[in-house]
């Protein structure tokens, strides 16, 4: 989060091996207090001109294909990094309580968060204690994204709802501050920042939201609107403050609650815990108008070359000139994690894979993996197809006829339209 901040890590997870936390973590919350007149109701769950891309209502349970548990796990044993949470009233309650352990052994820092990926030193590389897979639940780019939320904190402590850059590459570590509210700023004031990290093509922007009410007592919506040329901060559905510049990548989404995280003003050795982040509901939207239809087929044309995507016998796929075989014709789906996949058509044909042999795109015999897994990211003229391994980026063509995959590169050649059959 903010530069000055001392590092801080993955959100934590209350695991099935810690039963006995898990269970104090849901029936040590007190008593839920009744709503006041000052309350903001939730909004409903459809949205005028978006789409409902993924949501969790905090309904007594966290789900557990969007969220993990743990904050930054790779920075700090295990142990440290699990959340502390429970539910009330149908909202979830992330809480620093007496007997949380430090997030690491030597600074103050206490930690409860939840977040949609993971990765060894994503966000930051200050610190190593070992490694993790790489895990991408949901990491969407370009959207509205909204909570409801109460943010009971004072001063040494702070809450916040921010993503962190997916990082496939080094230079994708932008972060967005959607609502970072400090108890050191008072109760109705935030930050609301972008900040570029390793990112050359961000500026970076600090900002504070002034919302006239006490955010510590009140239930307020706070949403982010992300376009590839912008990102802006809604409080209540009104527009209260926009940047003009945007990560091009898809990003982690986060919810925490942090003790002590250096910048953040002295805790009062006397206030009684649990400190407490409430969150009603997490929803994620996409444009309503957006071209690609999951379940719909598509030929697929590189912008540069003007050739089809085309598959071949023996897994083999090419770019070529238009046909009406079926070999150019592709199932186009979104999959529960935000990413798609690309199957073709013709029976016994099944998903665009990349293969570690050459740097070759392929068709596989059915797995659906992250290596036949796609992040579609807008581009002038069509779309980027972004691998979601780890270690492969961009799907494009060479002036051969060849489909390969590379590490970062976003020339016209990784352009590609989709046109609907």
């Amino acid at each position: 989060m903010k530069n000055a901040r001392l590092p801080i890590q993955r959100l934590a997870r209350l695991a099935a091996t810690w039963p006995l936390l898990a269970a104090a973590a849901i029936f040590c919350i007190s008593t839920a207090q009744p709503a006041m007149a000052a309350d903001v109701p939730p909004n409903p769950l459809d949205k005028p001109g978006w789409i409902l891309d993924r949501n969790d209502e905090f309904n007594g349970s966290l789900d557990s294909s969007l969220w993990i548990t743990n904050y930054f796990e790779s920075r700090t044993p295990e142990w440290r990094s699990r959340a502390r949470y429970g539910f009330r009233d149908n909202a979830l309650v992330l809480r620093i309580d007496n007997d949380q352990p430090t997030y690491y052994s030597d600074n103050p820092m206490k930690v409860s968060s939840i977040q949609t990926g993971q990765r060894t030193d994503l966000h930051k590389n200050d610190r190593y204690d070992h490694s993790i897979p790489t895990i991408m639940k949901y990491t969407p780019q370009y959207g509205y994204f909204e909570i409801r939320a109460k943010s009971g904190v004072r001063n040494g402590l702070h809450t916040a709802f921010w993503t962190a850059g997916r990082q496939d590459n080094w230079s994708q570590r932008g972060e967005i501050d959607i609502m970072e509210h400090a108890g050191v700023h008072g109760p109705s004031r935030f930050n609301y920042s972008l900040h570029k990290w390793s990112d050359p093509n961000l500026p970076e922007v600090n900002n504070q939201v002034s919302v006239g009410f006490d955010m510590t007592t009140e239930w307020h919506i706070y949403a982010l609107e992300w376009t590839p040329t912008q990102i802006k901060m809604y409080v209540d559905n009104v527009l209260k403050s926009t940047i003009n510049a945007s990560p091009a990548y898809g990003a982690v989404f986060l919810l925490g609650i942090y003790e002590n995280a250096g910048w953040t003003g002295t805790l009062d050795p006397n206030d009684p815990r649990p400190k407490e982040f409430i969150v009603d509901y997490f929803r994620s939207y996409r444009k309503a108008d957006t071209p690609i239809v999951s379940g719909a087929t598509y030929k697929i044309r590189n912008v540069a070359t003007g050739r089809y995507l085309d598959s071949d016998s023996n897994g083999r796929v090419i770019v070529t000139g238009a046909s009406s075989y079926d070999d150019q014709d592709w199932v186009v789906t979104q999959q529960p994690s935000g990413s798609w996949t690309i199957r073709n058509a013709r029976t016994g044909r099944y998903y665009l894979d990349t293969d570690g042999t050459n740097n070759a795109v392929i068709w596989n015999t059915g797995e659906v993996i992250a290596d036949s897994l796609w992040t579609l990211e807008s581009a002038s003229g069509g779309f980027r197809l972004n691998n979601d391994n780890p270690n492969r980026a961009y799907m494009y063509a060479t002036s051969a006829g060849e489909l390969k995959w590379n590490t970062g590169s976003t020339d016209s050649s990784t352009v590609w339209a989709f046109e609907r059959k």
